[in-house]
Order: structure tokens, then sequence, then C-alpha cells
């Protein structure tokens, strides 16, 4: 029997949001902000961006999540 367990423990800090038209009926979403995750090393936030495209039926219709950091940031996370 294997005890294994994955345990994830991501915390979102919201900054800023926003909606706007976009082309053929669809709305765009997009929020940003802080997440920190174990993925990323103890203690380490990085920013993020999260676009939601909604259809005229509001219903969701692709999701674009964006990492937003240097290169310098990523290569700090290999260590």
């Amino acid at each position: 029997m294997n005890n294994n367990k994955l345990s994830l423990s991501h915390q979102f800090k919201m900054e800023h949001g926003v909606s706007e038209p976009a082309e053929e009926g669809f709305t765009q979403l997009k929020v940003t902000g802080k997440l920190q995750t174990p993925w990323f090393g103890a203690g380490v936030g990085m920013n993020m961006s999260w676009r939601f495209l909604l259809n005229s039926e509001n219903k969701i219709f692709l999701v674009a999540i964006d990492l937003l950091a240097s290169p310098k940031e990523l290569l700090n996370l290999s260590r």
C-alpha cells in the first residue's frame, strides 16, 4: 500500500481585474496577481495572469494562464 499523498497548497492574491469587449461578441476577463505554490519553492510568489474569453452566453470559451516572470526569476526557480 502506497501512503504517499500529494498535498498542494496554493495562495493567490488578486491585484487587478478587468473586463473588456473582444471580437465577434466575446468578452475578455483578465485577472492578475501573485500565486504562491510549492511548485515555485517555499515562500516564492510569482506574478500570474489568467485570461478568460467568454462567449455571448457568458460561458468560458478559452482560458489562458501566463507566468509573468523575468528570465532571472525563472532561472532562480531551478535552485
